[in-house]
């Protein structure tokens, strides 16, 4: 007789409660949010908008079960504490509310919660009528405020409360002068302990305590008061640093205010940097406190914070135990590491630690337990993985197997099978994503799938758009209803096959990582048997991984477990033998091939090691260079001179960019000394003997660097790097040394690179239109004004006749300019100037004064005129019209530009100029530079005419001064 089922466990029905999903709560928004939580547990965006729903819902139930929810996630976070107290409260239900105190007000450092407190044991202790504190209360009220300042009255935000407590002793009613002398010991107690904390509202707490003092005793309050004076100040400092710390923690803090797991973004960085700061801060002393225990409260408050907002960080409870740790408290940084075990027990670098700990402290039975749960858990997370990914690939395989046993069995099915397969273009398959974005959800998987009418309309238009797909574009082959099926079922598997191969893709990604951890979880395990155990232990606990599926775990734990009975049990025949094992469960694994020759090399196997090289050095294993490397050091250590040759020839026949100096140079060199290669030969100097060219090119040989190739990559660096030294303290400017001003020592590789589009854009000169400009005179003295907006050219007008030229000018053989008029506006400048350009070597603006700020802009349009007229343009040197606001007060005299120099010597005196000295006009007849007695008058540089560079003297000018 059978015996009847055993009942479900509740496990079981946990379990099958997780897989049917969430209930249904009969609001969108809450399901929503329900939805993305059951597929992410950490999401804690998701968890905020769950709680802001279930608020907006009315729904008292709904509000308290989703706080349950959430707490089990969050169960430090001290708002949501705080909040569920508070709803509890309004629900009557005092009961919960005090078991939720018990259970976590000396567990979570909140001064939220603890002000949920303080105001619970306030009311519970009141009357009902006027709210005054009942006789029997103060005590219990008095004993509630030292509990609460003596766990969170360290707290920057704890001013307030002792704000409070300060007025609660000053409201006790005294009746006898004891009574009194106790209130004032209290009431000097609480201010001396206030003023010494950085926390807001100190300098209002410091200002009471003066009032008190000096109201109690004034002769003896200006020496009580300067032996607290030093702290108070010491805190008022300290208290600014940490407001600036806090406002930096607060700025990259989430907005939701949720812990989550890093995904090392840049504000999760900075947050995380903030907080190391405010730590770092706390433990370097910053109140000069002379108590050690007082110092180490204040540290493990300042970590505990930190452990609540950083709760998914593993570094931050490390760094936690080991504060403990170096100040002798192993037992404290066991019991934190085992806390952080259950909040991160995914984390190799929190389990790792906590075994480490207790086996520091003999405690080995807690190391076993501790290294056995983490490789179940690892192995749980992996077969999940796999069991996942499974199932969607034997979805599509169900799919593709239909469609290829009945091609055309009709025309929706071939296209919602494709839909459902998640429908791509001919081509590659996408690229795999990183796990992070692999869903964790059939659903989500082909929930981006088009529906069966879409997909068929889309394969349809295709399909005729293709013209049937058979080439031949007939209108037969695109109404033939068969072939239009046919097609269709064959985009409709390509479809699906391009899937499995996406999924297959992101299924290996997945599980790389997941089998890394495996790997490193055993590992660790072996070492710490062999601790404690013996290598006898190791060999037992060995045959537990060895049984595993192929793919389960890398070849890094059969290399530690060979090497381990080399070095640990001085066995070198097991090791080979384990080594030759599984060097064929890993054939195509270069790395263990480089792992499996350096323990030959190390031993001493020279034959073995040659043997190992001809095994592999024709397989895809050795396409790369380092096995190669590996296997040359090796013969230029230790072997022959004839077989270094003949190993010489390979390398360069079957790597391109090989040769007879890159290999001396590799012969000529020993570690990280390769003086011939980077000195000699330039090798880091040389593209074609490097292998990133050939590997940029994609050549049949290309295979990336070695590790000599990086040494060489990182000495051409380093030469760079101290060619360029001090190039940007000399004002800025690249490539150019600080004592070259001339830029004698400029980089010639950069200024002689190839201009490349992406760089450098090429101007399309055969686009340029030549620039012919218009002169127009209409606007001189009696000429019409041209109306707004009129776009017509202005009537031809003559310019007067032009006085005859200066004796120098037409000895020379200049041409002459017309009169200089009053230029009005930028239209006017332009033609003026292009007059002088059509008549070059004139002075035809020599006593018209302009601003040159909005003179320069149109004269740099006569860049656009061509080479014919540019080289008639005459430089600003010859025109001693242009003046600048900068300039100061200028003259006109003798026809020069003149200025005066508020700086020279006053009447009487000597003027010189700079560079030269300037009489009434130069020898070509140019206005010179008037000198003399009385104001200095100084040309700007530009005026310096190359006939007197050298700075001669000139005639004396009729003032008698000296030019």
């Amino acid at each position: 007789m059978d015996s009847a089922p055993d009942a479900p466990t509740q496990t079981d029905l946990q379990q099958q409660q997780q897989q049917k999903g969430p209930q249904p709560s009969g609001f969108p928004e809450v399901d929503m949010y329900r939805r993305r939580v059951a597929r992410s547990a950490h999401d804690a965006e998701a968890w905020s908008g769950l709680l802001r729903a279930a608020k907006a819902s009315g729904s008292e139930q709904l509000l308290y079960d989703t706080y349950v929810d959430a707490l089990k996630q969050y169960p430090g976070s001290g708002h949501l504490l705080a909040e569920f107290v508070e709803l509890e409260l309004n629900r009557g239900n005092k009961h919960g509310a005090e078991t939720i105190f018990n259970d976590n007000l000396f567990s979570v450092p909140s001064i939220e919660l603890w002000r949920c407190y303080l105001n619970y044991v306030l009311q519970a202790n009141a009357d009902g009528q006027g709210g005054a504190l009942q006789s029997t209360g103060r005590a219990t009220l008095m004993d509630c405020y030292k509990l609460v300042l003596d766990n969170i009255g360290s707290d920057r935000e704890a001013g307030q409360i002792w704000v409070n407590y300060i007025a609660f002793i000053n409201s006790a009613q005294t009746h006898a002068p004891y009574e009194e002398q106790q209130k004032a010991d209290l009431l000097r107690e609480a201010y001396q302990r206030a003023v010494a904390i950085p926390m807001l509202r100190v300098e209002e707490i410091w200002k009471g305590y003066d009032a008190f003092e000096n109201r109690m005793d004034r002769p003896a309050a200006k020496k009580v008061l300067s032996k607290i004076s030093p702290s108070y100040m010491t805190a008022r400092t300290a208290l600014r640093d940490l407001n600036r710390i806090w406002d930096a923690i607060r700025a990259t803090r989430s907005p939701h205010g949720l812990p989550a797991p890093p995904e090392w973004t840049s504000r999760e960085i900075e947050h995380l940097d903030a907080w190391k700061r405010y730590l770092a801060w706390e433990v370097s002393n910053p109140l000069r406190l002379s108590d050690p225990a007082a110092v180490r409260q204040r540290v493990v408050y300042a970590y505990e914070q930190a452990c609540t907002d950083l709760r998914f960080y593993p570094e931050v409870w490390i760094e936690f135990a080991d504060y403990f740790s170096s100040s002798g408290q192993p037992s404290e940084a066991l019991a934190r590491l085992r806390t952080a075990s259950s909040v991160l027990p995914a984390s190799l670098a929190v389990q790792f630690a906590y075994a480490e700990t207790a086996e520091m402290l003999k405690q080995l039975d807690v190391c076993k337990d501790v290294y056995e749960q983490v490789v179940r858990t690892l192995k749980l997370a992996a077969d999940r993985v796999t069991d996942r990914y499974a199932r969607k690939l034997a979805s599509l395989e169900k799919k593709l197997a239909g469609l290829s046993a009945a091609p055309g069995e009709g025309d929706g099915q071939a296209a919602g099978a494709g839909a459902a397969a998640g429908s791509t273009p001919a081509g590659p398959a996408p690229a795999a994503p990183t796990p992070a974005e692999a869903p964790d959800s059939e659903s989500e998987e082909d929930s981006s799938g088009l529906g069966e009418s879409d997909a068929d309309t889309s394969m349809a238009s295709d399909s005729d758009a293709d013209g049937g797909g058979g080439g031949s574009g007939s209108g037969a082959g695109r109404n033939d209803p068969q072939k239009r099926a046919e097609q269709r079922a064959a985009r409709a598997r390509k479809a699906i096959a391009g899937r499995i191969e996406h999924v297959e893709a992101r299924r290996d990604d997945e599980l790389k990582g997941k089998r890394e951890a495996y790997t490193l979880a055993w590992i660790m395990y072996l070492r710490f048997t062999q601790r404690a155990e013996g290598i006898d232990a190791v060999r037992q606990l060995l045959r537990r991984p060895r049984s595993e599926p192929a793919g389960s775990l890398t070849h890094h734990l059969f290399v530690a477990a060979a090497l381990m009975e080399y070095h640990v049990a001085k066995r070198a025949d097991v090791a080979g033998k384990l080594f030759e094992h599984y060097a064929k469960a890993f054939p195509d694994s270069g790395a263990y091939i480089m792992e499996y020759m350096g323990y030959l090399i190390s031993s001493g196997d020279d034959t073995n090691v040659r043997a190992l090289f001809e095994r592999v050095h024709g397989t895809a294993v050795a396409d790369t260079s380092d096995i190669w490397d590996r296997f040359a050091d090796f013969e230029y250590s230790y072997g022959d001179l004839s077989a270094i040759s003949k190993l010489d020839k390979r390398i360069i026949e079957k790597f391109k960019h090989e040769s007879v100096l890159t290999r001396m140079a590799s012969r000529y060199s020993y570690l990280d000394a390769d003086y011939v290669g980077v000195a000699e030969f330039g090798i880091p100097h040389r593209p074609e003997m490097q292998p990133d060219a050939l590997a940029g090119a994609g050549g049949y040989r290309s295979h990336p660097a070695s590790a000599r190739d990086e040494r060489r990559r990182a000495a051409n660096a380093g030469a760079g790097d101290r060619r360029r030294a001090g190039s940007t303290a000399a004002g800025g400017l690249p490539n150019i040394a600080v004592a070259s001003i001339t830029g004698r020592y400029l980089n010639k590789s950069q200024l002689l690179a190839t201009v490349t589009p992406n760089r450098f854009t090429r101007p399309a000169v055969g686009q340029m239109k030549e620039y012919k400009p218009v002169v127009d005179h209409a606007h001189r003295p009696g000429a019409p004004r041209r109306a707004p907006g009129d776009a017509g050219p202005h009537p031809a007008a003559a310019l007067p006749p032009p006085p005859p030229p200066p004796p120098a000018a037409a000895a020379a053989g200049h041409a002459p300019m017309p009169a200089p008029q009053q230029l009005l506006d930028h239209g006017d400048v332009l033609s003026y100037v292009a007059a002088s350009v059509a008549a070059p070597n004139t002075s035809a603006f020599d006593s018209v004064a302009l601003n040159s700020d909005a003179l320069l802009g149109t004269i740099m349009q006569l860049s656009t005129l061509g080479p014919a007229a540019q080289s008639n343009y005459r430089p600003l040197s010859y025109m001693p019209w242009l003046s600048r606001a900068d300039h100061g007060p200028q003259q006109a005299h003798g026809g020069g530009f003149h200025r005066s120099d508020h700086g020279g010597r006053s009447s009487g005196g000597r003027s010189r100029s700079r560079g030269r000295y300037s009489g009434d006009a130069d020898s070509h007849g140019h206005p010179g530079r008037h000198g003399g007695r009385g104001p200095a008058h100084r040309q700007p540089p530009y005026a310096r005419s190359p006939a007197h560079a050298g700075g001669g003297r000139s005639p004396r000018h009729a003032g008698g001064g000296l030019r």
